[in-house]
């Protein structure tokens, strides 16, 4: 695994950096303050009301569905209105958040994690309805853009309380350090009898925590049980931009400082 050496830090110390390096991922609580989230939060929701009648996904407006045996989400399944999974490229439609996402509070932690050149490669708000939230199944992030190099960090932004009850994020550390794993089914996974021993960690997390993680780091979630709902903001970033070849579009550098 190689990094980019950061010349100086901003956000992270230098014990805060060699933990993420050597265990792919990071716990940083709290990042965001009740007020901070609260503006996420109205945002969001002021977004996702305009879908409140939805029964069918639209554009990057996702809603629940039921799992079938093999654990893929199943197509024509009745489903409350409204009840939302995610809302993908949120960025486009939360103006909130595309601002966070190109803040320097944002941009100082990632360019110590993945050095000074920084694209912006997706973003989502993935939401865990109380008593109705779906589990996601064992993964690398990278195994949904196989075909680019596995350099992308994550910040996991907890909008709620995350807990196991109202299934917060697993993860297996150092997992990164495995490299890419074959991904199958249509609702991409990892085949969890294949995999290395090793342990696991739970990341409950209070609402404003941030979690960030290699796109090679194996996590997953279990379903939302509980009477509490689980929200969470997903901000992706490259160090490398991703080509027209590729089938991307829309990719824009954050922040660059090449001196070569």
């Amino acid at each position: 695994m190689t990094y980019k050496l950061a010349t100086s830090m901003k956000t992270l110390s230098g014990a805060q950096l060699d933990f993420y390096r050597e265990q792919g991922y990071l716990v940083i609580q709290p990042f965001l303050s009740d007020s901070e989230v609260g503006r996420l939060k109205s945002a969001i929701l002021r977004v996702a009301s305009e879908r409140a009648d939805s029964t069918i996904d639209h554009g990057g407006f996702n809603l629940e569905r039921a799992r079938d045996a093999e654990g893929d989400i199943s197509s024509g399944v009745p489903i409350q209105p409204g009840l939302l999974r995610k809302i993908q490229e949120v960025t486009e439609c939360v103006p909130e958040v595309a601002e966070f996402c190109a803040s320097d509070r944002a941009l100082d932690l990632v360019e110590d994690l993945i050095g000074p050149d920084i694209y912006y490669h997706s973003s989502k708000v993935m939401f865990k309805p109380a008593s109705h939230g779906s589990a996601k199944p064992w993964h690398q992030d990278h195994g949904y853009w196989s075909d680019t190099k596995p350099e992308q960090v994550t910040l996991w932004l907890a909008l709620d309380d995350a807990s196991p009850e109202n299934g917060c994020v697993r993860l297996i550390p150092g997992s990164h350090r495995w490299g890419p794993i074959r991904h199958y089914k249509k609702e991409l996974q990892v085949d969890e009898e294949g995999l290395p021993k090793a342990p696991m960690l739970v990341a409950a997390m209070r609402a404003g925590s941030l979690l960030a993680f290699h796109a090679l780091t194996l996590h997953s979630s279990l379903p939302n049980r509980s009477d509490r709902s689980r929200w969470a903001l997903l901000l992706t970033y490259d160090p490398n931009p991703r080509g027209a070849a590729q089938g991307f579009a829309g990719d824009r550098a954050l922040r660059l400082r090449r001196t070569g």
